[in-house]
C-alpha cells in the first residue's frame, strides 16, 4: 500500500513538475525577433555592440531582460524599447527617439548635405565660367581664340606617346 502511494504521488510529481519546468524556461529559451535585437544596444559592460552581435554576458542579460518583457509579461517591440531606455537610458536603443536634441541631431546631416549641394549647385556657374561670356571675350577684354593647327598637332603627338 506505501509502495502505490509513494508510486502515484512520484507520479504525479513527475507530470506536474516538468510541465511547470517547460512552461517556465519556454519563455527564457525563445528567439528574440531580429528586429528586436538590432534595435538595441549593448550598454551594460560598455562594449555599445549591437546586440544582434553582441557575444558577452551583459548582452546574454539584455536578452533575457527583453525576453522577460516580450514573451513572459507580453509587451510589445515599442512598449519592450521604452521600457529598455527608461531604465537604462536613451543610449540602449540603437536609433534614439527622434524628439528634442536627438531630432535635430537626425535631420542637421541631411540638412547641411542637401544645403550644400544647393550652394555648390547654384555656385558652380559663378565660380567656374565667369571668364567665359556668350560673345567668347573674357572679364579683361581679351577674346578667346581657338588652338592654332601647330599647337594641335603637338597635343595630339604628346597624348599619342603618353596614351
Amino acid at each position: 500500500m506505501k509502495k502505490s502511494m509513494v508510486f502515484v504521488a512520484l507520479a504525479l510529481f513527475m507530470i506536474v513538475f516538468p510541465s511547470t519546468v517547460l512552461a517556465a524556461e519556454e519563455w527564457e529559451t525563445r528567439q528574440i525577433p531580429y528586429d528586436v535585437e538590432s534595435g538595441v544596444t549593448c550598454t551594460l559592460d560598455k562594449c555599445y555592440k549591437n546586440l544582434a552581435a553582441c557575444d558577452s554576458s551583459a548582452g546574454d542579460v539584455l536578452r533575457g531582460v527583453i525576453r522577460e518583457k516580450m514573451f513572459k509579461e507580453g509587451l510589445s517591440k515599442e512598449q519592450t524599447y521604452a521600457y529598455l531606455a527608461q531604465t537604462y537610458g536613451d543610449e540602449v536603443l540603437a536609433a534614439p527617439p527622434k524628439t528634442g536634441f536627438n531630432w535635430i541631431a537626425w535631420v542637421t546631416p541631411f540638412v547641411a548635405t542637401v544645403g550644400g549641394g544647393a550652394v555648390v549647385f547654384l555656385g558652380l556657374e559663378k565660380w567656374v565660367i565667369p571668364a567665359r561670356k556668350k560673345d567668347n571675350t573674357t572679364d579683361k577684354g581679351e577674346t578667346n581664340t581657338p588652338i592654332t593647327p601647330e599647337y594641335e598637332e603637338k597635343l595630339n603627338n604628346e597624348l599619342k606617346r603618353y596614351l
